[in-house]
């Protein structure tokens, strides 16, 4: 195992305890406005748009963390779906989670790398996504997406969610990490939780959707707005239901705008094999 490895694997087995809580342990006091509530509505939205309908398919979660966007497909009455995540317990904090259910399901627990998914065979999944920064922390993009292509079945749809580069660049000034936003700029790395993370534009991810031979859907932005508010501001828009609607609403006509994409809070791209 190498050290990089070794770093995210031991980082997320701290960090299960407090998993989507909305506290970031991080080594760099920054003060990031991604606006989650938002990015996970938007994502949400174009995951459901892409997956099939028959509620017998097998799906996979590569980075699954605590099986938060499994439960999501579970409540949607879908059968079948495998978790894998590098650390152990996010693992373990997802069995818990969804042992909770009522629905009938059937899951499967894997510890394994996404760049190497050496415990699944090929073409044996119908969708697959992998929500929020799994193809990143690992470095190997590229790697990661060829794995993903591997394990779906012919015609079937990849969705991958990670960080924008540029979002962070204000984020850093704003903190007075000038070097650090330089640094991300000339290398594409940052490193906010005590290993580094690849952060790319939606051209450069295109590129690794395209050297998997996935043909490339659906370029999304989420959010591209709304984590430009000031994020107390924004709570009290988000405090009035009808207010919140709108606000989803307008992202939703404009998070495919490729120009916009690349400075949105997060990146999603489908790609269909």
């Amino acid at each position: 195992m190498n050290n990089k490895k070794e770093k995210v694997e031991e980082y997320f087995d701290k960090y299960a305890e407090i998993y989507n809580s909305g506290k970031y342990p991080s080594v760099m006091n920054t003060n990031p406005r991604s606006a989650m509530g938002f990015a996970d509505d938007i994502t949400w939205h174009f995951m459901l748009k892409y997956i099939p309908k028959n509620k017998e398919i097998n799906i996979l979660d590569a980075g699954s963390g605590d099986g938060y966007w499994a439960q999501k497909f579970i409540e949607q009455g879908y059968k079948h779906i495998t978790l894998l995540d590098i650390s152990e317990k996010m693992l373990d904090k997802a069995k818990n989670r969804l042992s909770e259910l009522e629905e009938k399901f059937e899951a499967q627990y894997i510890k394994g790398n996404i760049i190497d998914m050496k415990e699944l065979e090929s073409n044996i999944f119908d969708y697959v996504f992998s929500q929020y920064d799994a193809v990143s922390f690992c470095l190997k993009p590229k790697l990661a997406l060829k794995e993903l292509a591997r394990v779906v079945k012919e015609f079937g749809y990849v969705s991958v969610t990670l960080d924008t580069k540029f979002r962070r660049v204000p984020e850093y000034i704003e903190s007075n990490y000038l070097e650090e936003a330089k640094i991300l700029l000339n290398t594409n790395i940052s490193n906010e939780f005590d290993f580094p993370q690849y952060n790319l534009e939606w051209e450069e991810l295109a590129e690794c959707f395209e050297a998997a031979n996935l043909e490339v859907i659906e370029v999304v932005g989420a959010p591209v707005f709304m984590h430009q508010i000031n994020p107390e501001i924004l709570q009290k828009l988000e405090s009035n239901p009808q207010t919140r609607n709108e606000l989803l609403k307008l992202e939703l006509e404009h998070c495919t705008n490729r120009s916009l994409v690349n400075f949105a809070g997060h990146l999603q791209l489908i790609g269909k094999k």
